[in-house]
């Protein structure tokens, strides 16, 4: 079995615990750079995630910002999950925020979506469909306005490609479609519908290919989200989207029933 990569969402917690640890301390990264006996290159790579330090260098670094032991064991146990190919965090403000730093540094995205249209895609009427069907009676503008909130919050960056199932857009099939097919258009975006003859019965994820070819697949399971980053599942994954790729068509080209 070939060698994982660092679990990505696990580098970029450890890098962020890095660089808060010596901000406050009121160090630059240059001086603590200097007194840590390491280049100021590496010190920096390892404080934005580009790089994963070694288990020696996590713990030099905290012994000499004397950090308290408990933040201690907190970061060295996220050096030591490194080397886990599965992260699981609960879907919480912590684990959007790790999505979000995916998402920046992400420069492709390969999104599977065969139940719900992605929320930055939604309309207001497919927003008011789901919300009904989930619970009834709701505020609907209170429901399309934490939509609008969430929406901010998931900018896109890099190139993106979504295949949306056509079961997706079955609460408000006309004016989402016409929305699709109008985001469609849009630099760096690239989307196509799965008609229900083509798709699998396989589950929505996300896969995110960061620089240098490193992947990391972001699985939601009811209240968590499960990044793998094993290489073996990573490429099972990516050939499940190419599989489903190959059968979709573009949203121009896609007739509703």
């Amino acid at each position: 079995m070939t060698k994982a990569s660092p679990c990505l969402p696990a580098l970029l917690a450890l890098s962020a615990c890095l660089r808060e640890a010596r901000t406050s301390e009121g160090l630059g990264l240059r001086r603590l750079a200097t007194k840590l006996g390491v280049s100021a290159q590496a010190l920096s790579l390892w404080e934005t995630g580009k790089r994963a330090p070694a288990i020696e260098d996590v713990a030099h670094i905290l012994g000499f910002l004397r950090v308290s032991p408990a933040e201690y064991n907190r970061v060295m146990r996220l050096r030591r999950q490194l080397d886990d190919p599965v992260s699981i965090g609960s879907l919480d403000a912590g684990s959007a925020s790790q999505r979000r730093a995916l998402e920046e540094l992400a420069v492709r995205t390969f999104e599977w979506a065969p139940h719900v249209v992605p929320e930055p895609l939604q309309t207001p009427e497919y927003i008011q469909a789901i919300a009904q069907d989930a619970a009834g009676q709701v505020d609907l503008d209170q429901a399309i306005f934490e939509h609008q909130v969430r929406q901010l919050d998931q900018g896109w960056t890099g190139h993106r490609t979504v295949l949306v199932g056509a079961a997706a857009l079955v609460p408000a099939i006309e004016p989402q479609l016409q929305a699709l097919r109008a985001a469609a258009d849009l630099p760096g975006l690239a989307i196509r519908i799965v008609p229900p003859s083509a798709a699998k019965q396989t589950d929505p994820f996300t896969i995110y290919e960061g620089r240098g070819k490193v992947f990391t697949v972001a699985l939601r399971h009811q209240d968590n989200i499960i990044f793998v980053s094993e290489p073996d599942a990573v490429q099972s994954y990516r050939s499940t989207f190419k599989a489903l790729e190959r059968r979709s068509v573009t949203c121009a080209d896609f007739r509703s029933p």
